[in-house]
């Protein structure tokens, strides 16, 4: 299954352009370091845009569709996204579940450019496996961020190298050494996720919309979800009493959300159950304003995001 990005809202600023090895400032158009003539990358939104970008090094420019402030859940592609796409080589993407407008918008304006979406690169059978997972969860929907899966995230980045290497012959050996380094960080992230989870008083959590699925199955835990897909789809009374009494059933200990969505949903509910709100970075939005480094480094964020996890589920 595949999802899709969402481009520039009306009026918005033009897609972001920076080289894969600078640091994306966030402010309407990212600061580019180096030549700028690497071969032509575009991403969707801000995960891709971290995984692909360590694994291109300093042979890509990458141009980010979504600036600073736009939420791929309801975005709106812009002329600008189009001429990107145009002049792009290469489109990564989640795919079309979540961004419905991407493979339409590349067709229509650049046919030659090779779409490449986070689905493709997980085998059949563990996407099957972690779907058929999580469908035995409380309130199951059709979570579309794969990317916060470490274990997930590994098939991604050898699948970036080889798209990247056929488009690039020449800096093929790069994009392998560099993918395979980023690989040996990934799979410690995920010892991380599997050590930090090894010992929680419950291993269940209420999240403020299902965007922990994949996580969630992965290691073994049981998300309850108060909103379904978007952050802007409420429940219905009845579906908040059940989510309520699900969650007084499974002992939660904790709310995770993201700090600038469903922030009143997520404190109503945490506020019935006297319980406190995490927050966690979905990478989905790019912030407005400078960056840190560890903004812009995808393991850093991941284990920023563990740490959050572990308060929620009261882990030792």
């Amino acid at each position: 299954m595949s999802r899709s990005p969402e481009p520039n809202q009306p009026g918005a600023a033009p897609a972001n352009t920076t080289t894969a090895g600078s640091t994306d400032t966030g402010s309407g158009s990212a600061q580019a370091t180096g030549s700028g003539n690497g071969l032509p990358v575009i991403t969707s939104f801000r995960p891709f845009t971290l995984l692909v970008a360590p694994v291109g090094g300093d042979h890509i420019t990458i141009t980010q569709i979504l600036p600073p402030g736009a939420d791929p859940h309801d975005y709106e592609p812009t002329p600008d996204d189009a001429v990107a796409l145009k002049n792009g080589k290469i489109f990564f993407y989640d795919g079309p579940f979540l961004e419905p407008w991407a493979a339409t918008l590349a067709d229509s304006t650049n046919p030659d450019i090779h779409l490449a979406t986070f689905a493709d690169a997980i085998p059949g059978p563990v996407y099957d496996q972690m779907k058929s997972r999580y469908a035995n969860f409380p309130n199951p929907t059709q979570d579309p961020h794969l990317w916060l899966s470490p274990q997930l995230a590994e098939y991604y980045v050898p699948y970036v190298a080889q798209q990247l290497s056929e488009a690039d012959p020449e800096n093929a050996t790069d994009y392998q050494n560099n993918a395979a380094a980023f690989e040996k960080r990934l799979k410690q992230l995920d010892s991380d996720y599997k050590a930090g989870f090894s010992n929680c008083t419950t291993r269940t959590f209420l999240s403020s919309h299902a965007f922990l699925d994949y996580t969630a199955a992965a290691y073994n835990l049981t998300p309850i979800s108060i909103a379904g897909m978007s952050p802007d789809a409420e429940p219905s009374i009845q579906q908040m009493a059940a989510i309520v009494s699900e969650a007084k059933a499974r002992h939660v200990r904790g709310v995770l959300a993201e700090p600038d969505e469903a922030e009143d949903l997520s404190k109503s509910v945490s506020a019935e159950l006297n319980l406190p709100v995490y927050p966690f970075t979905t990478m989905e939005v790019l912030p407005s304003g400078p960056l840190t480094p560890e903004d812009t480094d995808y393991v850093a964020i991941m284990e920023n995001n563990l740490q959050e996890m572990r308060k929620a589920m009261v882990c030792q």
